[in-house]
């Protein structure tokens, strides 16, 4: 069979033949890989540069969709061990221990499953693990809404209880394309006139700019008269840092807090997809680049391929 590993961190995946993988145990299943997305952390173990992956030959892949063809079952698979890669034809995932095996209902897309699970648990463990004692029918405001996470982020607030969700982004346009808000601020728009963002009330900030947009949030923001959870998720600025007026922290009821591998555990996240993956099924998909494996070699580094590229085996 073939896959897609790494002989040397400094040269990048090749596509090799290598031997298939034995027959599966009892305590197995053998799947056939159908797509596995090309993650950010995906790309940083393929470079020996994250702490789940130092070892040589290194299969690339930390999840997929993959089918059992014994029974036509598809599964969304994931882990982060050492030893573990997806882009491959074949694997054989142990049925209980690290590696979530979550099974997919009929007809679920594989292509948009493993383009989206990645970026939508930034917001589901965002709320799970890092917010607490929400008011019922919460309100949550986006700041990045247009974002492939923050897209995700709308429907993950609302199946986990908000009932209002309002995304910021620095273009009208865009924003009328993100499904599922109940409103937007254009972010230009809250510079000229702060109380736009007030207006909001949100409960739970969700932030995956952070750079100027935090900054001048933190600026204009005005405690609401109820309690605010900010939580940073990623950096889409190009600068990454803030000023935070010492008065916002004296004189509001902010709390202010990261998401991220560090901020909760990876027991967290295996509790949490089995519940999260069926409920993306129903979601709207994430802009996608299909790629046959075959093509790993050439497709790697280029950079025309702005969508989130997933690979096909």
């Amino acid at each position: 069979m073939h896959a897609a590993q790494v002989l040397k961190w400094s040269d990048g995946p090749r596509y090799l033949s290598v031997d298939a993988p034995p027959p599966p145990t009892a305590d197995e299943l053998q799947l056939r890989v159908l797509a596995a997305g090309a993650h950010n952390v995906v790309r940083s173990r393929a470079k020996g540069k994250h702490y789940s992956a130092k070892t040589l030959p290194h299969t690339l892949g930390i999840d997929c969709v993959a089918r059992d063809d014994a029974t036509g079952q598809l599964y969304y698979v994931t882990s982060l061990a050492d030893a573990f890669g997806t882009f491959a034809e074949y694997i054989n995932v142990p049925k209980q221990g690290n590696t979530l095996v979550v099974p997919l209902p009929e007809g679920a897309d594989p292509v948009a499953i493993a383009g989206s699970v990645n970026p939508a648990f930034s917001s589901w463990m965002a709320i799970t693990a890092r917010t607490n004692d929400l008011p019922k029918d919460w309100t949550c405001l986006i700041l990045g809404a247009t974002s492939a996470s923050g897209r995700l982020a709308v429907h993950a607030a609302k199946a986990l209880g908000a009932k209002r969700v309002v995304g910021t982004a620095r273009s009208e346009a865009t924003l009328k394309t993100v499904e599922g808000l109940d409103d937007y601020v254009v972010f230009d728009a809250a510079e000229k006139d702060p109380h736009l963002l007030n207006a909001v009330g949100a409960d739970v900030v969700l932030d995956y700019v952070y750079g100027d947009v935090a900054e001048r949030f933190f600026a204009h923001f005005r405690n609401p008269g109820k309690p605010v959870q900010y939580v940073q998720i990623g950096v889409l600025s190009r600068r990454d840092g803030v000023a935070l007026p010492s008065g916002i922290l004296r004189s509001t009821d902010l709390t202010i807090r990261g998401a991220g591998g560090g901020s909760w555990g990876m027991g967290q996240l295996m509790k949490e997809l089995p519940v999260l993956v069926p409920k993306l099924v129903g979601w709207p998909a994430v802009p996608t680049t299909t790629v046959e494996l075959k093509d790993i070699e050439k497709t790697w580094e280029d950079k025309t391929l702005e969508e989130r590229v997933v690979y096909v085996i």
